[in-house]
């Protein structure tokens, strides 16, 4: 039973996973590895203190770049511990197994409900087509920092596009299966204030026969972010910023809508998945360890 949870780090998204272990764990149990002082969290700077502090639950919330690093030393210092790692995986190739832990990956869209709800009307029938969209503008990302300044304006740091958004290519697999990669575009072709990869659009096919494509951006200020399915016996689109799935058949539209439920939901969902044991919708580490397969196959491309 999860008791004592620890965050490595304490930027947007490490800052959002302890306020919501905090809700469910109470305060008094959740602690914060970093370098920033006078934080509102019980809080420490060294990996050393780990062992002592023997924590039930461990979330790698540092910036891609370290995550390997980071993750390394938990597989060194701690046993059977869960180990939740933040999106992407890593920015480089593992070199190594990891088993003494229990190790996970944040991709929390999957705990969507109108994605399984998705996954479950289209398990039986043929996909003919899928198409992923995710478009929104990066400088309206974090209101706490320029986005220049940003993680996801930095190369070194992990930033762009391709590692940023691989939530599509994550719930693509995991509602469809395996993607095999026929073509890709991945490069900076607005005008931002950064160095790294602002459009991605990959097309392919499902192992199960299919074709799909993803396209993701940075610079568009029409946010949107859509699945759009085509089977023979009808179409479906679900847009998840607004929570709305729509299935169309020949006399017949059905809308099921959940507005109710936003995409910060499905970070307290995550964890509570977790908390309680159930990780069947959550990311195995083989899974993320496939999208950043996928994804080294596509940067690879892009620098020849």
């Amino acid at each position: 039973m999860i008791k004592k949870a620890l965050i490595i780090g304490f930027g947007s998204i490490g800052r959002k996973h302890s306020e919501i272990l905090s809700k469910l764990l109470g305060k008094k149990n959740v602690y914060v590895l970093t370098k920033q002082d006078d934080i509102e969290f019980n809080s420490f700077n060294s990996f050393d203190k780990i062992n002592s502090l023997d924590p039930d639950y461990i979330v790698v919330a540092s910036e891609t770049s370290l995550h390997l690093k980071h993750v390394l030393s938990l597989e060194r210092i701690c046993r059977k511990k869960i180990v939740l790692i933040e999106k992407p995986l890593f920015n480089e190739n593992i070199g190594e197994n990891l088993n003494n832990n229990h190790y996970l990956v944040a991709y929390n869209l999957r705990l969507h409900p109108l994605i399984n709800l998705l996954k479950q009307k289209i398990s039986k029938q043929k996909v003919i087509t899928a198409q992923a969209i995710c478009h929104s503008f990066l400088p309206d990302w974090r209101k706490n920092i320029r986005y220049q300044e940003s993680a996801s304006a930095s190369i070194s740091k992990g930033g762009g596009v391709l590692l940023d958004l691989s939530h599509e290519i994550d719930y693509m697999q995991y509602i469809f299966g395996d993607l095999a990669i026929d073509y890709s575009i991945n490069k900076k072709v607005s005008n931002l204030e950064i160095e790294t990869d602002d459009y991605l659009f990959i097309s392919g096919k499902f192992n199960k026969g299919g074709i799909f494509s993803i396209e993701t951006s940075y610079f568009s200020r029409n946010k949107r972010r859509k699945i759009f399915i085509e089977t023979p016996r009808f179409s479906i689109e679900l847009d998840l910023i607004n929570s709305l799935l729509k299935i169309i058949k020949d006399n017949a539209e059905e809308i099921i809508s959940d507005t109710n439920y936003s995409i910060e939901e499905t970070y307290l969902d995550l964890h509570k998945a977790i908390l309680f044991g159930d990780f069947s919708k959550i990311c195995t580490l083989d899974e993320g360890l496939r999208t950043m397969e996928i994804i080294t196959e596509i940067q690879h491309t892009r620098d020849q």
